[in-house]
C-alpha cells in the first residue's frame, strides 16, 4: 500500500480541525504531530509507504512584508520536512509556492498577499501512474479535483484507490473518481493530538 499526500491540502485539514479543537494555537505545535501514526490508524496498516508532496518556496523580496511572510514559511516548510522525514515519510518536493496578490479590502483597501501551490498534483499524478504498475492498493490524502484524469487512469491499470480527507473536506467528485472514500472527524484526532500536542494556554 502505498499513502500519498497532497501536502499543503493535507495540512490545512489538520491545521483547522486541531484549531477548532483548540488543541492548537500556530503551525509550529505540528512539529510535535506524528503524521505517519495518523496514517497508520486511519489505514489500519503498518507496513506502507507514505509520500508526501510539498513544494518550494523561494524569499520574495517584493515588499518587506512579503520579504517576511516568505522568510517564515521557508523556515517552516524546512523544519516540517525534517520532522516528516523523521518518520520515514517520502518527502519529495515537487512544485513551487508562488506569492499572488490576494482580495482587496473593502474597508481599509489593503490586498494581502497569497501564496498559491503549483505543480504538486502533476507530480503526484505521476507517481499514482507508475506506482500502478506494482502497487496496485493506492491512497490518496488531498481533495483536489484536478486529480481525477490520474485517477480515472490508474484504475484502468488495475489499481484500487481510496480516497482520505477530512469529513468536512471531502471532494465527492474525487471520492466518487476514486470508487472509496473514508473520512477522518475531529474527534478521531483528540486523542492522538492530545498525546502529541502541547495545548495553547487559555485566554
Amino acid at each position: 500500500m502505498i499513502v500519498y499526500i497532497d501536502g499543503e491540502n493535507a495540512v490545512h485539514q489538520l491545521v483547522d480541525a486541531l484549531r477548532r479543537m483548540r488543541r492548537l494555537d500556530t503551525r509550529e505545535q505540528l512539529l510535535g504531530f506524528d503524521v505517519a501514526e495518523l496514517v497508520h490508524q486511519l489505514v489500519g496498516k503498518r507496513d506502507i509507504t507514505i509520500k508526501y508532496y510539498n513544494t518550494s518556496l523561494k524569499v520574495v523580496k517584493t515588499t518587506p512584508e512579503l520579504e517576511q511572510r516568505s522568510q517564515d514559511m521557508v523556515s517552516w516548510m524546512r523544519r516540517w520536512d525534517n520532522h516528516l522525514a523523521k518518520q520515514d515519510i517520502q518527502v519529495i518536493t515537487a512544485g513551487k509556492l508562488m506569492a499572488r496578490d490576494g482580495v482587496i479590502c473593502r474597508n481599509c483597501g489593503h490586498r494581502e498577499p497569497v501564496f498559491q501551490e503549483k505543480g504538486v498534483d502533476v507530480r503526484l499524478a505521476v507517481d499514482l501512474l507508475v506506482d500502478a504498475e506494482t502497487d496496485k492498493m493506492q491512497v490518496i490524502w488531498s481533495s483536489d479535483a484536478d486529480l481525477l484524469p490520474a485517477v480515472q487512469a490508474a484504475k484502468s491499470r488495475g489499481a484500487r484507490i481510496k480516497n482520505l480527507a477530512h469529513k468536512d473536506a471531502l471532494n465527492w467528485a474525487l471520492a466518487r473518481q476514486c470508487g472509496e472514500w473514508q473520512t477522518y472527524s475531529d474527534k478521531q484526532l483528540i486523542k492522538l493530538a492530545d498525546n502529541m500536542i502541547e495545548k495553547p494556554h487559555a485566554d
